[in-house]
């Protein structure tokens, strides 16, 4: 049989915020309704959409969203708004009026700190307690709905090729590059925060490679395509420094590899050699 060229998608993309990595766990499939999880004794984590799969994850770095208390408003009994500042491009900070859905009922809403700046929608129900929600880039995504493009700086890539782990399984063992990343923002304070984007990509049919093999290949196909060094070394130049996973490759008779990148809606993907898109198609010529 003569494949000439493989072709594979990312999926859609599921974004995360590294606090609430351990919370992916979840049993696979769609989850029927909202999970809800206690993290605090004011801040509950909402759970909601497919779960399980997730083998290929990028870290990527983007703007804090800073919110101007005093433009809070409620203007409906599911709806409020507030203007929220953003750095999209180093040393330019803007400022856009969003309207967002609330997450749970409500009968007042106030911007609280969790941050070193006000970064958090904390919410008042008929009762006498509060929720808080910090604005972050899941909230941003589910929530807002007119929420201009947010940039998201590819800083690494990975995956989790054993089949008996997942993304979320790696990334919550200390895993050393995320480490990194949020210890030099610890370091060095700034409007720029970190977040986790995973991926569910799905087997070839008929199954011609095996799903490692699958997986490793995307990722070498975005290692050579967005080139995140430093924090990948390997596969930046791929496929000239992976003889053995080109050799799999050819030996099923393709010479092309085809990748397309979806960004999570309402996102860009960019890197230091790459500018900023929705989808990114990658091609890669083993010949």
């Amino acid at each position: 049989m003569n494949i000439p060229m493989l072709y594979f998608t990312t999926g859609p993309a599921t974004v995360i915020d590294p606090s609430y990595i351990e919370y992916m766990n979840q049993p696979p499939g769609m989850m029927e309704g909202v999970k809800v999880i206690r993290i605090s004794e004011d801040h509950r984590l909402f759970l909601q959409g497919e779960f399980g799969g997730f083998r290929i994850y990028s870290l990527v770095t983007h703007s804090r969203a800073e919110v101007i208390p005093r433009t809070i408003r409620k203007i409906s009994s599911t709806h409020f708004v507030a203007t929220v500042k953003f750095e999209f491009t180093p040393g330019s900070v803007t400022e856009h009026e969003i309207f967002f859905r609330s997450p749970i009922p409500f009968a007042d809403v106030r911007a609280t700190s969790y941050g070193i700046f006000p970064d958090c929608f904390e919410f008042r129900g008929a009762g006498p307690g509060t929720e808080s929600f910090p604005c972050n880039l899941s909230f941003l995504l589910l929530y807002a709905e007119n929420c201009p493009s947010i940039p998201l700086r590819i800083e690494y890539i990975g995956i989790a090729k054993s089949a008996k782990r997942e993304a979320q399984d790696r990334l919550g063992e200390g895993h050393e590059k995320l480490q990194k990343l949020l210890a030099e923002q610890n370091r060095r304070p700034s409007k720029q925060t970190t977040s986790i984007v995973l991926y569910r990509p799905s087997p070839l049919e008929p199954p011609i490679l095996p799903f490692a093999d699958i997986i490793e290949t995307i990722e070498a196909t975005m290692i050579q395509y967005f080139k995140p060094h430093p924090l990948n070394v390997e596969r930046l130049n791929f496929p000239h420094d992976s003889p053995a996973l080109s050799n799999k490759i050819k030996g099923i008779g393709a010479c092309k590899v085809i990748t397309e990148v979806s960004a999570p809606k309402g996102t860009k993907l960019f890197s230091n050699s790459v500018s900023l898109a929705e989808t990114h198609i990658i091609r890669v010529s083993l010949e």
